[in-house]
């Protein structure tokens, strides 16, 4: 759990960041949605179906991949998660994923989310964190330059959107 400081001192938001769990999955679902309807920071367009949601992080828990959750009262207003390749020869590597809804961007919550997941990764033997991000979302590649992730590549015109192309660079941190 942590506290923030917003508006010099006068308010105070306390968020829990939390290990994922079916309790959740709705609220979680309608912050997926939130973030995926921008149609700007993730790569869907809007948020597969509850059950679809529920079976994801079901196997994440299940497997006990990296998978929090951040509640600001006892609804979600972000996440971040890991998901392993099966193959052996590749299970050493981690996709990290997040987002966090609009209002409670730049208040310290995808910093909180991004160290849990970093954290549960080295403990479960995790090597390589990647993630791909646009290159137009700079306040999330500086999120993940401050924890040490490396540039490792661009795909240029990555996605079309209204016609118009976004590239997409390839970022890591190496745990190991």
């Amino acid at each position: 759990m942590f506290i923030m400081d917003q508006l010099g001192g006068r308010t105070m938001t306390e968020f829990q960041i939390v290990y994922a769990d079916m309790e959740h999955m709705e609220s979680f679902h309608k912050a997926l949605s939130e973030v995926a309807n921008e149609q700007v920071h993730i790569e869907m367009i809007q948020a597969p179906e509850l059950d679809q949601v529920r079976e994801f992080q079901g196997q994440l828990i299940a497997n006990n991949q990296p998978s929090y959750f951040a509640l600001l009262n006892n609804e979600v207003v972000g996440w971040c998660d890991v998901t392993c390749d099966p193959n052996p020869r590749l299970s050493h590597r981690g996709q990290l994923g997040m987002g966090v809804i609009a209002s409670y961007r730049e208040k310290g919550v995808g910093s909180m989310l991004l160290k849990s997941a970093i954290e549960k990764s080295k403990s479960i033997g995790i090597e390589k964190l990647e993630l791909n991000v646009y290159s137009t979302n700079e306040a999330a590649i500086g999120l993940y330059e401050k924890f040490d992730f490396q540039q490792e590549g661009v795909i240029k015109n990555y996605r079309k959107l209204n016609g118009q192309y976004f590239d997409c660079i390839l970022m890591a941190l190496q745990l190991k």
